[in-house]
């Protein structure tokens, strides 16, 4: 009597809306702040009700795994973005706030000694210099002498650099460079990152031999190697490029010279940056349902946003050859001591799939963009997570590229979750898993829920199509048809179906089968589901690929498609004749096609050309992926004039990485 007193208490709760949310936010006003979530600092989410009233705050904890903080990131205004380097400045005095460094391309050993000596090359004072002694001739002597090596800078990140500028003390004029060789490298150098330790597949740097015309480190790309030099202030400039290690090579040096300093500037926005949060641990397994932001994403920049989550605080596993000679499993910090000791044969980390996701494809920016004409507690806005759930711990990175004078930045972000997930778990899987083209198929959509005490259940399913599907025909739960009472949504990219609610704990693992007819226009095409109550549309929880029936032996969400065959298909007009006369029949015509196979986004246009070959309109100019899409054309040229009675050709054309692919047909024009 208590427990269903307790079930009917719980049902009413839900009914009236009275679960509260929970929401992490990052920047703005009363979201915790980018730099402090990187150093550990008090982290918090908020509890919410309907009407966004915070009623309580719960603290976040940090797992095992070193965030990934990047020196490049701009936290002004509590806001991210790539790091404005400044023209005016030299960068090679702020080495230290990007644990950069100066060093000799001599042994390791002496290099961590030389590294004092060094100093003097940029520490802003020109009064104090490096000074070489040149005793003979190393081109009498047919040597190039020890000490005639490379003067190397490690910037400590990839900037964007175009000018190098070094010089003698004042009233030392006559000790200026007058032979040398200016060498450079990106971030992919294979340079360690600090003198004297050790990195796999990493190295020091080196000369390649003593000889009088001695080459340079492969690895560096020379920029310019001047043996005709008369000024004493060297201030060279190239166009911008990103650069990690600069280094100046004094060239078989006849008498005594000197620098005093070794300047170093740039110009723009660093080009390639991130902030990766470290791992956050929100204390008990949650369901993740949205993440909105905001930003501003210029053309020409880009922003990629993705996320990971486990059910562990540590994503990887850890092994080391141990006395029997066989690879044991341990601890962290035992694979770390063996990482620094340079035993990296002994050594393995391999990701834990079974406890933690990939890294989830990348957010469309422009979709989870905040949209301030709704009220922020409805949630209208923003995007699906996309990483499993229901997870206790939850990771997120932002890769930022600028160009030169433009670059993207995020504001704010808020993700939206629930403490009480709709189930324990809910596995899904499809059949068939391969189809050999790229037709309308039936598709069965098999979800077996794992509900206990607690969970809020739900009585909605969400399927991604990706395509329009063509119809639903037919919604069983445990054996029992839905369709008769419960009438299927069929959007763009998905449907969306209705139910008598699943509830803890009878309903457990009834199965929902759902079949549908619909079009798979990319390998691998992924069915993503969500389940969710129909009073919290917003708190969905993802349905993760698993086995949800004996009756299919896939235990996948993927279907994999045909790997052959035309990008661009499936061309149809609505109408082969045009006729733009104002009536309301046919005065446009639409242009239908299917994109296959295509990964990402790609542009799409509609080009037309009368019978001369000239082109006289354009439509579209859209990014895209795979799947169904149309354009209109109403008749009119560039300029807006209808065009004249005829024969017209139409070009669907797609840009992808290998080229651009077409398709092409005829359109009659007459009124």
């Amino acid at each position: 009597m208590i427990r269903q007193l307790m079930l009917v208490v719980l049902s009413l709760l839900l009914v009236d809306g009275a679960w509260a949310r929970s929401e992490f936010r990052l920047g703005g006003v009363d979201g915790n702040t980018w730099q402090g979530l990187l150093t550990e600092e008090n982290a918090v989410y908020l509890i919410v009700d309907r009407d966004g009233v915070v009623t309580s705050t719960r603290s976040i904890g940090f797992a095992q795994e070193v965030a990934g903080i990047d020196t490049m990131i701009d936290y002004a205004n509590n806001s991210i973005g790539p790091v404005w380097v400044d023209p005016n400045e030299n960068l090679s005095r702020s080495l230290a706030d990007r644990k950069g460094h100066i060093n000799s391309s001599v042994s390791a050993s002496y290099a961590r000694e030389a590294t004092k000596a060094l100093q003097v090359l940029i520490d802003g004072d020109p009064s104090t210099a490096l000074l070489r002694r040149v005793e003979f001739s190393p081109r009498l002597q047919g040597l190039n002498i020890g000490y005639v090596k490379n003067l190397i800078i490690n910037l400590g990140a990839e900037l964007p650099i175009n000018r190098i500028r070094f010089f003698p003390r004042p009233g030392f004029e006559e000790n200026y460079l007058q032979w040398y060789e200016i060498g450079v490298a990106d971030g992919t150098a294979p340079f360690v990152s600090a003198p004297g330790i050790r990195e796999p597949e990493k190295r020091w740097y080196y000369d390649i031999d003593r000889t009088l015309t001695a080459s340079n480190d492969p690895a560096l790309d020379i920029l310019q190697r001047n043996t005709e030099n008369l000024d004493a202030v060297v201030d060279y400039r190239f166009p911008t490029r990103d650069l990690r290690w600069i280094a100046i090579r004094p060239v078989n040096a006849e008498r005594d010279w000197e620098i005093a300093e070794f300047e170093i500037y740039g110009d723009g926005f660093v080009t390639n940056t991130s902030y990766t949060s470290p791992i956050l641990d929100f204390g008990k397994p949650v369901a993740w349902s949205k993440v909105r932001w905001k930003g501003a994403f210029p053309e020409g920049s880009q922003i990629t946003l993705r996320t990971r989550t486990g059910s562990t605080s540590q994503p990887y596993i850890f092994w080391r050859v141990g006395s029997t000679g066989e690879f044991e499993q341990v601890t962290q910090s035992e694979y770390r001591g063996a990482y620094n000791s340079g035993l990296y044969s002994q050594i393995r980390r391999e990701y834990n799939r079974e406890t933690w996701s990939l890294w989830s494809p990348p957010y469309d920016f422009d979709a989870g963009l905040r949209d301030e004409q709704y009220a922020s507690e409805e949630w209208i806005d923003g995007v699906v997570v996309q990483s499993p759930s229901p997870t206790r711990y939850l990771q997120f990175q932002v890769l930022f590229r600028s160009s030169g004078q433009i670059a993207p930045r995020i504001d704010e972000m808020e993700f939206l979750f629930d403490e009480q997930p709709a189930a324990q778990e809910v596995l899904g899987e499809i059949w068939p898993l391969e189809i050999e083209n790229f037709d309308v198929h039936t598709f069965t959509y098999v979800v077996r829920p794992l509900l206990d005490s607690g969970d809020k259940g739900f009585d909605k399913l969400e399927i991604f199509t990706q395509t329009r599907a063509e119809v639903v025909r037919s919604v069983l739960v445990d054996g029992v048809e839905m369709l008769d009472r419960f009438s299927p949504e069929i959007e763009e990219d998905r449907i969306v179906l209705s139910f008598d609610r699943l509830e803890a704990p009878q309903d457990n693992e009834k199965r929902i089968e759902v079949v549908f007819d619909a079009k798979v226009l990319r390998f691998g095409t992924e069915f993503t589901g969500w389940v969710y109550d129909s009073a919290e549309p917003e708190l969905k929880q993802q349905i993760k690929p698993g086995n949800a029936t004996f009756r299919f032996g896939g235990d996948a969400l993927a279907v994999r498609t045909p790997m052959s065959g035309q990008l661009i298909s499936e061309v149809q007009l609505s109408s082969k004749v045009l006729t733009p006369n104002g009536d309301g029949i046919n005065d446009d015509v639409r242009i239908e096609y299917d994109v296959r196979n295509v990964e990402g986004s790609s542009e799409v246009v509609v080009n037309l050309f009368d019978l001369t070959g000239r082109l006289i309109h354009q439509i579209g100019n859209d990014l895209t992926g795979s799947g169904s899409f149309e354009l209109a054309w109403d008749g009119r040229d560039d300029s807006g004039v209808i065009v004249s009675p005829g024969i017209y050709m139409y070009q669907v054309e797609l840009d992808v990485d290998g080229g651009s692919k077409m398709a092409t047909g005829i359109i009659s024009v007459a009124y």
